[in-house]
């Protein structure tokens, strides 16, 4: 029966090529043919196909005619959860041996695996805001799937321009963490390597646990862990992960949680939160944070953010929660769409009432701007280059999937008539949303007088603030602390006394009802017969 089932597929593989041969078909971009000898992919399992990769090298022109880089078996399914509703169908493909086993293969001189995504991008008409994220990741130094454009043809039928890249996988060559084996139990075995995901409960669910924090107040809508990897942990392996990750969540909620010591940075790798954070904000990724969003544990290492992925609804294309705006903080989510049932974890509120996280955040992104991608000249060069890449194999793509002036959920109005419209509106949005951010990213605010009379020393972070201020005040001498808000006009918002020891002091105060209309605002603090006043920005 085997054998009468690869005899039929190589038959219609065969006629399936000859006729899109016959077409003439010749690209800049790879070409990947694909054959299923008559089964129909669906949502799992895989089915077994046949896949040829015609990838010539550079500066040679790609034909259906030319001698493939790769032929082989494959397994192949639906993936995705939004995007698999749409008639441009997303990929999950493995390279397979003949008894239909996972079998490592290099493909497009990337590291040696078996498993990869043929990313549709169909509601991202520019095709390029994934391809885009993960070239300015790597930039970052972050690990980010590798991607390659490519044309597609299955059983047949031209399916358009697709995205070649890897699947998010433990891997020297992708998330380079130890391999966690299920007899790793006890010691530093058992502290990596786990790969975690906060997301939808669609796909593989290998297993879920709820932080015991709520992402908002009032309410009690709190984060959903997925266990990604290992796909079949022990359950000792599982309560470690898990107990880690409410450890981290405690310190972060602790009073100490500013201690670089005592506090939640004992657990996380704070570059990567930072680099993570600040990707997400440029692309203003209306998922980020709060679905598609990975985290990662090495073994005697902390957790670490990343690897980015799912970036088709962010460089303002969401009709939503704010989601076409240059303006504002992904991480405002909540504030944004309270209702939604993914809510951003409540951790950004905590780090932007840390001056450790702030620093962090403002001198990284800084330098990004000065020195690296971030710089208008790279990251609008990346935009050409994808640009270039394609110019040619656009048109065929909209031609197959003629949905260029029309609308896609959830593009916002106004909707370009051509593919060049929408590239020229990614280009004069990414400039708009660095300066807004070179304008509001928090930085430390010192409240710091000259007068060597004065008995204390202020600092206030982050501002601009949203409902948490933190207060650093270093005292010459015990005492007591008045501290106010106004707005402009003099008119108090809170009122507020505390007591300070001498030394440094540590105040994280809540202002839950903003009763003014305007944003910028006075803060006052009062030690003894001294005072500090210094405007401050509310969100």
């Amino acid at each position: 029966m085997l054998l009468n089932h690869l005899h039929t597929m190589l038959k219609a593989f065969l006629f399936m090529f000859l006729a899109i041969s016959a077409m003439g078909q010749t690209s800049n971009l790879p070409l990947v043919i694909i054959e299923t000898g008559g089964l129909e992919i669906q949502d799992e399992p895989k089915i077994p196909a046949q896949m040829k990769i015609i990838n010539n090298e550079s500066g040679r022109m790609n034909n259906l005619n030319d001698s493939p880089e790769f032929e082989g078996r494959i397994g192949i399914e639906f993936r995705g959860s939004s995007s698999q509703s749409f008639p441009k169908k997303p990929y999950g493909l493995e390279t397979w041996d003949e008894n239909n086993m996972d079998l490592d293969t290099t493909l497009f001189g990337w590291p040696s695996e078996s498993d990869w995504i043929l990313f549709a991008s169909f509601n991202e008409k520019s095709l390029m805001h994934n391809v885009l994220t993960m070239r300015l990741a790597e930039q970052m130094g972050l690990y980010a799937s590798r991607t390659k454009y490519v044309e597609l043809y299955l059983n047949g039928s031209y399916e358009g321009v697709y995205v070649f890249m890897e699947k998010i996988k433990r891997n020297k060559g992708r998330v380079a963490i130890a391999k966690l084996k299920p007899g790793e139990e006890s010691g530093e075995d058992l502290t990596g390597g786990y790969i975690i995901k906060i997301d939808k409960g669609t796909g593989a669910n290998n297993g879920t646990w709820f932080s015991e924090f709520s992402n908002i107040s009032p309410g009690n809508k709190s984060t959903e862990f997925f266990y990604e990897y290992p796909k079949e942990a022990t359950s000792v392996q599982q309560d470690y992960i898990k107990r880690y990750i409410g450890d981290f969540e405690k310190a972060l909620q602790s009073d100490d949680f500013t201690d670089p010591l005592q506090g939640y940075q004992q657990y996380i790798d704070m570059e990567s939160f930072v680099l993570m954070t600040i990707l997400n904000e440029v692309a203003k990724n209306v998922d980020g944070y709060r679905i598609s969003t990975y985290l990662y544990k090495d073994k005697g290492d902390k957790l670490k953010m990343g690897p980015p992925w799912d970036y088709d609804i962010s460089y303002g294309n969401a009709n939503y929660c704010n989601g076409n705006s240059f303006r504002g903080f992904g991480y405002d989510f909540n504030r944004i769409c309270p209702d939604d049932n993914w809510l951003v974890p409540f951790w950004w509120e905590r780090f932007l009432a840390d001056v450790n996280f702030i620093e962090a955040f403002r001198r990284t992104y800084d330098d990004l701007r000065i020195n690296g991608v971030l710089q208008d000249s790279e990251i609008l060069g990346l935009v050409d280059g994808l640009t270039s890449d394609l110019q040619t194999a656009q048109v065929r793509n909209f031609t197959k999937w003629p949905i260029l002036g029309k609308y896609v959920w959830p593009q916002p109005e106004p909707i370009a008539s051509s593919w060049q419209g929408e590239v020229a509106e990614l280009k004069a949005w990414i400039p708009e949303r660095l300066r807004w951010l070179d304008d509001n990213i928090p930085r430390e605010l010192q409240i710091l007088a000259n007068e060597e009379s004065l008995n204390f020393k202020v600092k206030a972070y982050p501002n601009p603030f949203l409902e948490t201020l933190s207060l650093q005040i270093d005292a010459l001498e015990a005492g007591e602390a008045k501290v106010t808000l106004t707005d402009l006009l003099g008119r108090e918002i809170e009122n507020r006394t505390y007591s300070v020891n001498e030394g440094r002091n540590q105040l994280n105060i809540k202002f839950p009802d903003n009763q003014s209309s305007q944003t910028i605002q006075l803060l006052k603090v009062r030690v003894g017969d001294k005072q500090i006043i210094q405007k401050v920005v509310r969100r």
